[in-house]
Parts: C-alpha cells; sequence; structure tokens
C-alpha cells in the first residue's frame, strides 16, 4: 500500500530530527524504519516521537556520553513511555469536561519557536549549520503546542537539552576551543572538584553558548 502524504511527512520530519541530533545525515535502517511505521499505524503522536527521542539524548547528555546514537531503536521506550502518558492526560483532560482550564503560559511554545527563529535569523555564514539546527528545534517546539502543560514543560526541557548540544557540535571549532577555554577556567575559579567540577564546566559552557548565539530558554513561565 502506497503511502500517504502525511505518512511520508511523519517518516520525514522524524529521520530529519533524528538526523539533526545525530549531527550528520543518517538514513534509517530498515529495522528502524519497520519502527518508524509502526509508530504511524499506531497513531503515536509526532510530539511523543520527538518527546522520546529528545528524552534519550537528553539523559545521554547528562550522563557524559558523547557517542552518536546510531538507532532509532534505541529511543523505542522512552517513546512508549511519551505516548503512554500523553495518551493517559488527554483522556483525563476529556473526562474533566467543563472544569477550569489550567492558566495559559506566559510564554507559548509559538513564541519560544518565534525567538529560535529570530536567533538563527542573526547568525552569520560561518554559523549556517547552526541556524539550520536552531530552526529543526524550533519546529519541534512548535509542534509540541497542543501537548498538556506538565508534559510541555518536561518536553521542553529536554529540547534545550538536545539544542544546546546540537549547537555545540556545529559550532566552528575556533569558538568551541575559545568557550571551553574560557568555561574550564570559570570552573577551576570556582573552586569545584570531582563530578562537580565537570558539571560546573558544562553549566558554563552552555550559558556561553546560549549567550554566543541569543539562543533563549526553552521555559513557559
Amino acid at each position: 500500500m502506497a503511502e500517504t502524504g502525511d505518512e511520508l511527512a511523519f517518516y520525514r520530519d522524524v529521520e530529519d530530527f533524528f538526523a539533526t541530533i545525530r549531527g550528520v545525515p543518517h538514513l534509517l535502517s530498515s529495522k528502524d524504519f519497520q519502527l518508524l511505521r509502526s509508530w504511524w499505524r499506531e497513531q503515536v503522536p509526532l510530539a511523543a516521537v520527538t518527546g522520546g527521542i529528545s528524552e534519550a539524548f537528553a539523559r545521554r547528555r547528562d550522563r557524559g556520553d558523547v557517542d552518536p546514537v546510531v538507532s532509532l531503536g534505541y529511543c523505542r521506550h522512552a517513546v512508549a513511555r511519551h505516548a503512554k502518558r500523553l495518551a493517559e492526560m488527554r483522556a483525563g483532560q476529556h473526562l474533566e469536561g467543563t472544569g477550569a482550564a489550567p492558566e495559559a503560559p506566559r510564554r507559548t511554545p509559538a513564541v519560544l519557536a518565534g525567538e529560535l527563529r529570530t536567533a538563527a535569523a542573526g547568525l552569520g555564514d560561518a554559523r549556517l549549520s547552526v541556524a539550520r539546527a536552531i530552526l529543526t528545534i524550533a519546529d519541534q517546539v512548535e509542534a509540541a503546542s497542543d501537548l498538556p502543560l506538565p508534559m510541555l514543560d518536561e518536553h521542553l526541557c529536554a529540547l534545550e537539552s538536545v539544542l544546546l548540544a546540537v549547537c555545540w557540535r556545529a559550532l566552528p571549532e575556533a569558538e568551541q576551543e575559545r568557550i571551553e577555554r574560557d568555561s574550564a577556567a570559570a570552573a577551576a575559579a570556582s573552586g569545584a572538584t570531582g563530578d562537580a567540577l565537570g558539571r560546573t564546566r558544562r553549566a558554563i559552557r552552555d550559558r556561553d553558548l546560549r549567550r554566543v548565539l541569543g539562543l533563549p530558554r526553552l521555559e513557559l513561565g
């Protein structure tokens, strides 16, 4: 049976997002494509798929694991958790019926996506790969607009971790080296030691990366 336009768009969105996170062009294996097709046939929302992928990558980054994920299958359990939780939350909202609607966030996903696109537009020719990465994340932020608020907060937190990772990887080497030197010096001056030194260094590096690229924090408040 031939794929519909919506189905092909679903495949393309997931594949493009996965490739952006990995930092290199990536074609799905036949096994991964079968997994992707099963998500489509089971009507797993795109936000649950990208949310699960983001969570899997964010957890690896938090552990300091820099090796790229080579298979979409690595993310399948996280995607399943996101899909189940999203279905439960939406069912709960339906059962609540006419209850008072939660207060709308001051900064919506659409606003955050616009801020990301503005940041991407302000980058020069030497940072085109960074701009493309930011735009991919902006699309995923905007696509998450219909998530329930508690899940949206978590989704944005994972996307922010992914955003920082892909922007860092796409940054020109000379800028990486400068930021690394500055963050290492600032972390050493903080007095942190052991594992805390590594966490402090990365936090300072992330802060400097946001400043250099004009990245907003992906927060609703």
